[in-house]
């Protein structure tokens, strides 16, 4: 008798193993669907945000394809990327963004984004000015630090790369954005010269250990008062109580055109 009650103990025992092993596999398999899923759901709507911004720029769309929109675009010497898709470490808010070129004489970068969060289970849609964002930061209130990168081409013979740093949180069906130093606008952010002598950077950099905001940069006079001099500007800001306070910057400067006279 005893050997049955073992057959049928190892018999149940398997049965439920394999329950539990079946289930564990669906979970996990739903799990990727439900990835696969909103990753096509946001390709869709990526796709959704550019056919608009192309709209925008035809002046009468009605009897045009998609295929003819692309090469109107062209003709009008404009490019558009595919679009991204930036989503916050704690699945808050996600931030939809087109990047294009525009060219005249010379070619200058354009971006149309879109942030989405949900509001006591209503998805609120927000048009944005986001650039191409490198890396978003949930801070410990609630707010979240976003970082961006950005070119631009201001003069014919001067390119120059910026980068940028801000601060948001969500009331309600409004976007805050908070100050970084002493910054009345909200946002730290600058743009270094391709003229500028830097072995390394620019860059803005976050620690999200010591909760520090780093920086370098530089700027050049040449081009906006015929002087070749470098400013080197390097700092830091420290987050305390819900706020970036500037703790320190060191500014070097750099007369090349002594150099040169040597």
């Amino acid at each position: 008798m005893k050997i049955p009650i073992l057959l049928f103990a190892l018999l149940f025992l398997s049965l439920v193993y394999s329950c539990a092993s079946h289930k564990s596999d669906m979970s996990s398999h739903t799990s990727q669907s439900n990835v696969a899923l909103n990753q096509n759901s946001d390709s869709l709507i990526v796709a959704k945000y550019r056919l608009e911004l192309i709209r925008e720029y035809m002046e009468d769309d009605s009897l045009v394809t998609e295929s003819e929109m692309d090469s109107i675009l062209q003709e009008m010497r404009i490019i558009l990327s595919s679009g991204e898709v930036f989503y916050a470490p704690d699945s808050t808010f996600k931030i939809y963004v087109i990047e294009g070129e525009s060219c005249g004489g010379y070619c200058n970068p354009l971006w149309s984004s879109y942030i989405h969060y949900n509001l006591k289970s209503k998805q609120v849609i927000k048009e944005a000015d986001f650039t191409s964002i490198t890396s978003i930061h949930k801070l410990p209130d609630e707010k979240y630090l976003i970082m961006e990168h950005s070119y631009g081409r201001p003069a014919s013979v001067m390119s120059v790369v910026c980068n940028q740093a801000r601060v948001i949180s969500f009331q309600n069906d409004s976007i805050l954005t908070h100050s970084i130093g002493n910054n009345s606008e909200g946002k730290f952010e600058f743009c270094q010269q391709n003229t500028v002598e830097l072995e390394e950077g620019p860059y803005i950099r976050y620690d999200p250990k010591s909760k520090r905001l780093t920086y370098l940069y530089g700027n050049n006079y040449g081009y906006s008062h015929d002087l070749d001099i470098d400013t080197i500007r390097q700092g830091q800001f420290q987050y305390v109580k819900g706020k970036f306070i500037l703790e320190k910057e060191t500014i070097t400067v750099n007369d090349r055109s002594q150099t040169e006279d040597k």
